[in-house]
């Protein structure tokens, strides 16, 4: 995994690198681009780029548009399938809950689908616990608690 870098998103255009990128029934169009975008202007957001040797390898995001004061929200998270079982997924969600708690916040959050157990071991291994959400019953919401 040497070959991988990380990198903050400083810029909004940089998300472009996400249009036509897919990820466990989930594609990233244009709606879902502008969205990504316009939370990228939010106070505290955090977006990370994995890449090895330039090619894109991970994507992940955070930001406090959550409706419980002092989480945040972790967004989005895509890894290419080539760059999987690499550790990439767990440094990007390392680096966005690190991000969170640098910033004060008392836990993150995300949320799943309920076949997305990829995303449910990931959440397991980092410490989530499954929460009980009364907003969302679509899929799994996990929390962690700092």
């Amino acid at each position: 995994m040497e070959n991988i870098t990380y990198s903050t998103i400083k810029d909004a255009e940089e998300i472009e690198i996400l249009r036509g990128k897919s990820s466990f029934k989930y594609a990233y169009d244009e709606e879902e681009i502008a969205s990504l975008k316009k939370r990228f202007a939010l106070k505290d957001s955090f977006y990370i780029l994995a890449k090895s040797e330039g090619k894109f390898a991970g994507f992940c995001s955070t930001d406090r548009g959550w409706w419980e004061e002092d989480h945040f929200f972790i967004r989005e998270i895509l890894v290419d399938p080539s760059f999987q079982k690499l550790g990439v997924g767990s440094e990007l969600m390392r680096r966005c809950i690190d991000h969170a708690r640098r910033l004060g916040a008392v836990g993150v959050v995300t949320e799943t689908a309920f076949d997305n157990i990829p995303m449910q071991q990931l959440c397991a291994k980092l410490g989530f616990q499954q929460w009980d959400n009364p907003r969302w019953k679509e899929g799994i919401t996990f929390k962690l608690l700092f």
